[in-house]
């Protein structure tokens, strides 16, 4: 009887102290879970910091990256998807398929075809909060696959400059630094094709652009200076082939809000490079571009853009005479060759356009003793059909005589789609 009572007594004792046990166990699991709550929050709360941050640089013209926070070991944030796919560079993509109809005989480049001009392939991502990495890939019926640009833009540097740096659409002109899908019409100005290259400069290279200071609001000032390999576009005859040495530009934009209807921008070009292998610098280039929008009303646009091209040239020609000897006519080239093109159009509508071209360009090397005319010159005139923010149609003709003799008519028709984040804009 007393052993039963010592045992009754002993079990008394314990069964708090087995139940408090148990409660703390209890407790224990209880704040591990609210623990991995908490940081399960927590990568929830960082994962939105950063795309909010990332949309409003975009909405401020840029796309500054935030660093990436590592998440709490073994944590997956709600929402995983979105937030990975906030790190895949922005890809879009741009077809232009284009018909030609013409005259001449030669089989150039798009002559009564049609045909997939260019598909290019979009990609760009900013690696840090101030700087940005493009890259332009290029698809063609013509040529084989290509790299158009690839190129980092870093901005944050003292004075406010910008920095490019590599393979990139110089800023000379307004042709040619606009991507051939993004002109007004659908071939490239003729003053370019013949200068620069048959879609326009661009080069491996480097340049800075920062603003003028200017006491006044109304008028903003950007200056742009360079450096590139040697050479020009396809076709090109402003510097010579040689790549090795490199050639210099420079670029004043100067842009005025007249009204708020009106606005007016007035550019210059310099460029500087050799025709030839050697060290010396022969040509020198001067370029001046005008760009005049009116609103006519908030859908009808006017726009009167003009580019001309003014060269020094050092040239001498050696051509081959009917003795089979060589004959020097250096005296009788053109020292001083010009060209330029004006170009008219009308935004009759949100979805329908109207314009036209002229062009005159004096050629370089053309010996003077085949020459028929001073230059080449060409009439366009063009219709434009915007499909949507994603796709528009245009059919345009174009009579040109050429300096070295004949004429041609052609007619064109192109289709320009672009899709994806990092697209160009069609309207």
């Amino acid at each position: 009887m007393k052993r039963l009572s010592l045992l009754i007594i002993a079990c008394a004792a314990f069964t708090p102290l087995a139940a408090a046990a148990e409660d703390v166990a209890t407790l224990r699991q209880d704040v591990q879970r609210l623990a991995a709550v908490v940081q399960e929050l927590s990568a929830t709360v960082q994962a939105q910091q950063r795309r909010l941050t990332l949309l409003e640089g975009e909405a401020g013209g840029q796309t500054p990256q935030l660093p990436i926070v590592p998440l709490p070991p073994g944590v997956i944030p709600s929402g995983g998807g979105a937030n990975l796919s906030a790190l895949n560079p922005e890809i879009g993509v741009v077809a232009d398929i284009a018909g030609q109809l013409s005259e001449s005989s030669a089989d150039g480049e798009g002559n009564d075809k049609l045909s997939v001009r260019e598909i290019e392939l979009i990609f760009g991502h900013p690696i840090d909060p101030y700087s940005r990495f493009d890259v332009n890939v290029t698809f063609s019926d013509f040529e084989e696959a290509g790299l158009e640009e690839a190129y980092i833009t870093h901005w944050g540097l003292p004075g406010e400059l910008v920095a490019r740096l590599g393979r990139f659409r110089q800023r000379v002109g307004k042709a040619s630094g606009t991507h051939t899908e993004l002109l007004d019409t659908v071939d490239t100005p003729l003053v370019v094709t013949k200068y620069l290259g048959a879609e326009g400069l661009f080069r491996t290279g480097a340049e800075i652009t920062g603003f003028l200071p200017a006491p006044w609001d109304a008028v903003t000032h950007e200056v742009t200076a360079g450096i590139m390999e040697g050479g020009v576009g396809e076709g090109g005859t402003l510097f010579g082939e040689t790549r090795r040495r490199p050639s210099y530009y420079a670029h004043l934009k100067n842009f005025w809000d007249v009204s708020d209807s009106t606005n007016l921008e007035v550019g210059s070009t310099y460029l500087l490079g050799s025709k030839d292998a050697d060290r010396r610098y022969e040509v020198h280039a001067f370029g001046v571009d005008t760009t005049f929008i009116h609103y006519v009303t908030p859908t009808n646009k006017l726009k009167w853009q003009n580019e001309m091209y003014f060269q020094s040239r050092k040239e001498s020609l050696l051509v081959e005479t009917a003795e089979g000897t060589g004959e020097e006519i250096s005296a009788k080239l053109n020292k001083h060759p010009w060209g330029f093109y004006s170009l008219l159009d009308y935004r009759l509508s949100p979805r329908f356009g109207l314009g036209g071209r002229f062009d005159y360009v004096e050629p370089v090397d053309l010996d003077p003793r085949i020459r028929a005319r001073d230059a080449d010159t060409a009439w366009s005139g063009y219709a434009t059909f915007y499909q949507s923010e994603f796709a528009r149609w245009r059919l345009q003709f174009k009579h040109t005589n050429f300096a070295a003799g004949g004429d041609d008519n052609s007619i064109f028709a192109q289709c320009t789609v672009a899709i994806g984040v990092h697209k160009h804009q069609l309207q």
